[in-house]
């Protein structure tokens, strides 16, 4: 684990890599073998790349043949494009949009994550389904900084709200379903110098 603190103003907004570990439940109203089919999905485990120019992928880990591969974001476009493993097929998704309604947000009890003591966020929402979920991000405050002014158009999920609050990459992301949860621990942050062709999708 590499953690430095750094003035954001001045200096480059953050880049690196977040790993975390994936971990997914089901309740009793999920379909049977539906936690299988999540993790055949998902992978168990996820990398999050960087950019100081407010781009960056996420690229699942041990996902089936088919499952997911990677959701890239480009600032300047200020869309999601998704990658699934053994497709060439590239589907996107216009972040300015929220998906969700909000119905509440706020601070919630501080989470302990890489032995650092992190705040916490939770943004209460429904879909465009009418389903109830539930979001959580967790930073840490001696993570290095990150300019929200990168992610001001990425109005899904919360996420520009998420980064105007922490100014940090979280540690922790979860969503909460009637039916599932699914919960990204971070398990290393490392800040180095990500390569250009990270971002090229394939």
């Amino acid at each position: 684990m590499i953690l430095a603190s750094c003035n954001f103003y001045g200096q480059k907004s953050f880049e690196g890599i977040v790993k975390f570990s994936t971990e997914i439940t089901t309740t009793e109203l999920a379909p049977e073998g539906f936690k299988n089919h999540l993790y055949n999905k998902y992978g168990d485990s996820l990398l999050m790349y960087y950019s100081s120019n407010g781009n960056f992928r996420r690229v699942h880990l041990n996902s089936s043949e088919s499952g997911a591969d990677s959701q890239y974001y480009f600032a300047n476009k200020a869309k999601l494009y998704f990658t699934n493993k053994n497709s060439s097929q590239v589907d996107s998704l216009d972040v300015k949009e929220n998906s969700l309604k909000l119905l509440s947000k706020g601070k919630i009890e501080n989470q302990k994550i890489l032995d650092l003591d992190c705040e916490c966020y939770e943004f209460k929402a429904t879909s465009i389904y009418n389903q109830n979920l539930t979001l959580n991000y967790c930073y840490n405050i001696e993570s290095p900084k990150i300019n929200p002014k990168l992610y001001s158009d990425h109005n899904d999920f919360f996420l520009n709200e998420y980064y105007e609050i922490a100014k940090r990459p979280y540690l922790k992301f979860s969503i909460e379903t009637e039916v599932f949860k699914i919960i990204y621990l971070a398990t290393e942050l490392a800040e180095k110098d990500i390569e250009g062709e990270i971002f090229e999708i394939n």
